[in-house]
């Protein structure tokens, strides 16, 4: 007795929007198989799956083999798979082409991006290169100012005239009593000292000394008001007024001297004499004995020893310089009896009076 099929059940599948049915009908194990590769070479020799068929149907195969029943599939339904398949199929080769697309975008962008790459690279060498030259520019232009200007750099002060001790000696200015010659008085101060200077020019000894509100000009000094009148005399052959008198500075008391001031305060007075007495005879005689020379030496010896850096007084250090430099130039000039070297006695003996009585 042969029994008949077993009723399959029935599964409803939606393609498309339309509802299909298909019998699920169990089959013995030989015919599962031939209808599976007659079924395959069917859509082989149809449609030419390509590889990814071939796995595809054999999943289905596998999954078919699992669940032990078979998908029996009208011939209509296998052509509606088909071409469902074949969208797919072309699908997926539009994906395909998608990614083409993709990849050349994506090469076109890497293409952009390298060019970004090279044009930031470039910008900032130039960038770099252009600050490293300013800088090396701004080196030099600092380099070529620093040589320019090149910084003073002080002497150091002996330590002697920075600290100057204080003096403690007091000394008496004695008066001085001598005889000058005179050649004007002028109440405005800059007209004398012009004449002065167009004396001295000329060869003219003069020094303007301020008297009682007055500047009274002196050209000359003597031991006598003989002698003074006498070297008067040979102002006014020469055209240039001149007047001999007296004339009396007066006693001062200095206080806060060092030893070496108050040494040339007390010697001073005496020395001038000297020289004037050596000057007035070179002025009348034009000769300067020796008896004359060698007081003058032996008055001037008392200081001549004695240096500038032991002295503060300003004025003090100009009577010791005055007495020195005359005492040189009557020496020079009686060994050359040259009148410029007598012109400059004077005019250092004047520059002495002078001082003396601003002291």
């Amino acid at each position: 007795m042969v029994e008949g099929p077993e009723k399959g059940r029935t599964i409803t599948i939606k393609i498309n929007g339309k509802h299909r049915s298909y019998k699920e009908n169990l089959v013995e194990e030989g015919q599962k198989e031939d209808i599976k590769i007659e079924r395959l070479q069917e859509e082989v020799k149809t449609e030419k799956w390509d590889n990814m068929s071939l796995e595809e149907s054999a999943a289905a195969k596998e999954t078919a083999d699992d669940d032990s029943f078979d998908w029996i599939l009208p011939e209509d339904t296998i052509e509606t798979d088909l071409k469902e398949y074949k969208i797919a199929t072309q699908t997926k080769k539009t994906s395909k082409k998608g990614n083409g697309t993709f990849g050349q975008s994506f090469k076109k962008n890497r293409h952009k991006g390298f060019l970004t790459s090279v044009f930031i690279t470039v910008f900032f060498a130039i960038l770099l290169g252009t600050g490293f030259g300013f800088i090396m520019l701004k080196l030099v232009i600092t380099e070529n100012s620093a040589e320019m200007e090149q910084p003073v750099i002080a002497e150091p002060v002996a330590e002697e005239e920075v600290k100057q001790p204080e003096g403690s000696e007091t000394a008496v200015l004695q008066p001085l009593s001598t005889f000058v010659i005179q050649g004007g008085v002028f109440s405005n101060i800059e007209a004398a000292k012009q004449i002065e200077g167009e004396h001295i020019q000329k060869g003219i000894s003069s020094k303007v000394i301020e008297t009682n509100g007055q500047a009274v000009l002196y050209l000359s000094t003597a031991s006598s008001i003989e002698d003074a009148k006498v070297i008067g005399n040979q102002f006014k052959d020469k055209g240039y007024e001149a007047f001999a008198k007296p004339i009396t500075l007066e006693e001062k008391s200095l206080e806060g001297l060092l030893p070496a001031e108050k040494k040339i305060i007390n010697a001073a007075p005496t020395i001038y004499q000297a020289i004037a007495e050596g000057a007035t005879e070179a002025a009348t005689k034009q000769t300067l004995s020796d008896a004359n020379a060698d007081k003058i030496a032996a008055q001037i010896e008392s200081i001549k020893t004695i240096k500038e850096d032991q002295l503060k007084n300003k004025g003090i250090i100009s009577l010791n310089n005055e007495l020195n430099h005359a005492q040189q130039q009557l020496m020079a000039y009686k060994g050359t009896k040259d009148s410029t070297a007598l012109t400059k006695v004077q005019q250092h003996l004047l520059e002495f009076v002078s001082v003396y009585q601003a002291l």
